[in-house]
């Protein structure tokens, strides 16, 4: 009788753990679905947008209908652990990059932090994202220290296409097209690209946030320069579909890229505190890490 209902509930708990990843592949596939979308969410329309204040104390503009970035936010759940490592490691009067800034709320956390003194190179290509965000640096009265560019960042200056999903409920993504066929949902759109190297132009920056989209290990061959004069500490996404797409690297590959920079890459802790380090990893699933410099004392 006990062996006979073992056996149920084993069936039982196997239907419903099925029904748990049928669940979590239908979340999943409504982000990236058109059908679930009311507006047209590739703009930015303060009618679909709100003003949220956030736990650092900047107002940023969010997407009502956008499930990835923007809902988060909101409900103050956004990156935690790297909000934490941004409040732990940027100083006022410092200058800070964000590569891949969307719809700014790391950019806007770190005109905050380096303040009146300090100055932000925010980067996004995307128009409609750039715009939210030059509202948003309005909104707090940082004009003044930070700078809002509608580029991309790569290893060299010139024209490329950005891959991403303009209405859908998921603003993040976007990526430099590879030679593939346009997935469904998708769109390709040409962007402007430059040096990081070209825009900072010798200053000492002290702290740059990648989130591009497995083009880092590209920016940073546009970016030698500014590693050397300032070495900056890196925030960086460790992703190796991305990277592979994308640069044609692997996450060891990226790691060993900046190894020989004299970077150490460190996996970020829930707290926001640096944890062990990494010299590999091959996991599938993406991973925020900081590099620092190896001469840096922790």
């Amino acid at each position: 009788m006990m062996a006979r209902s073992a056996r149920g509930l084993i069936r039982r708990t196997g239907l419903e753990a099925l029904a748990c990843r049928l669940a979590e592949r239908i979340r999943r596939a409504t982000l990236l679905a058109e059908d679930f979308v009311p507006y047209s969410v590739h703009r930015f329309e303060r009618h679909t947008w709100v003003i949220k204040e956030t736990q650092f104390g900047v107002r940023i503009w969010c997407s009502l209908d956008e499930r990835a970035i923007s809902r988060p936010i909101l409900l103050d759940n956004y990156e935690l652990a790297e909000t934490r490592f941004l409040a732990n490691t940027v100083r006022a009067g410092e200058l800070a990059v964000d590569a891949g800034a969307n719809i700014g709320y790391h950019a806007l956390h770190l005109a905050r932090l380096v303040g009146d003194a300090g100055f932000v190179e925010a980067f996004e290509p995307l128009p409609y994202l750039a715009d939210a965000l030059r509202t948003s640096v309005d909104e707090n009265g940082f004009l003044s220290q930070m700078a809002v560019h509608r580029i991309a960042l790569d290893e060299r200056a010139g024209t490329l296409r950005v891959r991403h999903a303009p209405r859908t409920a998921n603003f993040g993504g976007a990526h430099f097209a590879p030679e593939s066929p346009l997935p469904p949902a998708h769109a390709d759109e040409f962007v402007s690209t430059k040096r990081l190297d070209d825009v900072i132009a010798g200053r000492r920056c002290r702290f740059l946030k990648m989130d591009v989209e497995g083009a880092e290990p590209r920016v940073i061959r546009g970016a030698h320069a500014t590693l050397a004069a300032g070495r900056p500490v890196i925030l960086s996404e460790l992703h190796d579909q991305q990277l592979r797409t994308v640069s044609g690297s692997s996450a060891d590959d990226f790691i060993a890229q900046m190894s020989a920079l004299a970077y150490r890459c460190s996996r970020l802790n829930a707290d926001g505190t640096r944890g062990h380090a990494l010299d590999r990893y091959a996991d599938k699933a993406p991973l925020n890490v900081v590099f620092d410099d190896i001469a840096r004392r922790i």
